[in-house]
Order: structure tokens, then sequence, then C-alpha cells
């Protein structure tokens, strides 16, 4: 795999009144590159989630996706603004079949 990187995340900050939520997060993903966000419960991955769909805007940081900055972008058009925070896989389905 050869380019820079598509998704650059530089030192996400994101905080709720006096509870940081995320504090120095930075991460990069290039083309054909698979990312999982793993952690226990109330570590982060859905705020970074949030982030990176524009439903919260971080204090700190910088996200890039082709080098165009997302922060304060004005967010495409979505069906939803709520990131599921989990999912539940239907008995005797595959993770694939029911995800594509």
């Amino acid at each position: 795999m050869s380019g820079g990187p598509l998704l650059v995340v530089d030192d996400l900050m994101l905080r709720f009144g006096g509870i940081t939520a995320l504090d120095g997060v930075s991460f990069e993903l290039r083309a054909g590159e698979l990312l999982a966000l793993i952690g226990p419960n109330g570590a982060g991955k859905t705020s970074i989630l949030n982030c990176l769909n524009g439903v919260y805007r971080p204090q700190r940081g910088s996200i890039r996706l082709q080098g165009c900055e997302l922060i304060g972008a004005a967010p495409p058009a979505r069906s939803s603004n709520e990131t599921p925070s989990s999912a539940v896989i239907p008995p005797k389905r595959s993770t694939r079949s029911s995800t594509t």
C-alpha cells in the first residue's frame, strides 16, 4: 500500500463538563487498512466515532479526511444523528450477512 493516509486523527480531546472522554487520541488509516476500536465500556470508542461523524465537536485536535479538515465543517446529510453503541446480530446469521 502506498500514498499518504486517507484519515488522520490527531490529538483529539473531548470533555463533557468535568469528565474527559478522550485525551490525546491519534491514529492514521490508509487505503486498504482495517482499524478496530476495542476497549471496555466507557473507554471512549463511541465518543471517537461521534467525533468522526460530526455529532460531537472535540475541544482539541484535528480530523482530516483526504487532507480536508472535518472539525467545524458542515456535516453531510445523514439519516441518523446517533452512533449505535451496540450491535445485535440475529440468531443464525453471520456478521457479514448482517452488515452487507
